[in-house]
């Protein structure tokens, strides 16, 4: 093999793993999940809402889609989108399209780029069993922003960057195979 297919195939195959998104790999195990007081302290945004879609994210988890019916502390949306991990294994809670729940969330950047999160480790749990956190918290507030976005664009640039970095590529070793043409 001469030394500039060499040179060609090593450069595509760096391109080819540098496009490749490595799969986290998390088992979840909780100590103790905190009381209402705990959760609420530790919590970025409580709320409670209806399920109203379920998306699976292209890399990691599942992004669902809330109707908020009441906040208590860090969102004033009227939607708000929360990531978790596809099943228990990962952290994640298997959420039920049309069933209202009490979300406990956090920013957190565990499934990939930095948004509300809820694990299996955080008091989250359906409305109808919430009567103990919902006594402690007290009567919340009716969500006045209708403001949301499930995707935040990441993926398209990226896909972009890709496409652009192999194009670049490209007119690299076209640049050098027309170089060495003329010699």
């Amino acid at each position: 093999m001469s030394r500039k297919r060499f040179l060609l195939s090593l450069c595509l195959v760096i391109v080819l793993m540098l496009l490749q998104k490595p799969i986290p790999v998390a088992a979840c195990s909780c100590a103790m999940i905190p009381s209402p007081a705990e959760g609420f302290s530790n919590a970025q945004a409580v709320f409670s809402g209806e399920v109203i879609d379920i998306k699976e994210n292209s890399g990691y988890g599942k992004t669902v889609l809330f109707a908020v019916k009441e906040t208590w502390k860090g969102t004033n949306e009227t939607k708000v989108a929360i990531k978790t991990g596809y099943r228990e294994m990962d952290c994640g809670i298997e959420f039920v399209v049309g069933q209202e729940y009490l979300i406990y969330a956090n920013l957190s950047d565990m499934y990939e780029e930095q948004s509300l999160t809820t694990t299996i480790c955080s008091p989250t749990k359906e409305l109808g069993v919430a009567t103990k956190d919902l006594a402690v918290f007290g009567p919340g507030q009716a969500p006045k922003d209708d403001v949301i976005s499930l995707d935040s664009g990441t993926t398209t640039y990226l896909i972009i960057g890709g496409v652009v970095f192999i194009a670049g590529l490209f007119a690299i070793f076209g640049w050098m195979r027309f170089k060495k043409a003329e010699s």
